[in-house]
């Protein structure tokens, strides 16, 4: 949540024109799970997904992942494989596992799945609860952001 309560999250925020209207759902195994359908102006080559959206997507995830857990982290280190293009217009499912959790880091793993199951991209995260100051945040100096 941005300051004076709006929220212009590229990835999730409805009140963002741009951005990417990500809705993301707990499963019963503790995964986290989103679905994207790339359009026309998310392309780079013709036809194909941009891949710095397949990486935002994969971030996203992962960190609303977190987010449905309490904790209000950022990424300290992404790393992408892209194994297949993704084609324009195929729903993606992506999905999200929570690797490791020691409070303020935590370790995450997501993939995306085109509508034949297989994995067209992987990514892993080290994520971090940030250090908020009296400037920037609530709980004062030093203090870890919970949601």
């Amino acid at each position: 949540m941005e300051p004076g309560g709006t929220n212009l999250c590229f990835g999730c925020s409805l009140d963002n024109p741009v951005g990417l209207h990500l809705k993301f759902f707990m499963r019963e195994d503790g995964c986290v799970y989103t679905r994207f359908t790339p359009h026309p102006y998310h392309q780079g080559y013709n036809g194909i997904l941009h891949g710095g959206l397949v990486a935002t997507v994969l971030d996203e995830l992962m960190a609303n992942h977190l987010l449905k857990l309490g904790y209000q982290a950022v990424t300290a280190r992404l790393e992408v494989r892209y194994r297949k293009p993704i084609p324009i217009g195929q729903e993606l499912l992506c999905v999200s596992r929570l690797l490791k959790q020691r409070p303020p880091y935590f370790k995450l793993e997501a993939w995306a799945e085109l509508p034949t199951g297989e994995r067209a991209a992987e990514a892993q995260a080290e994520m971090m609860l940030p250090k908020l100051n009296e400037r920037n945040g609530p709980g004062g100096k030093g203090t870890p952001l919970k949601a």
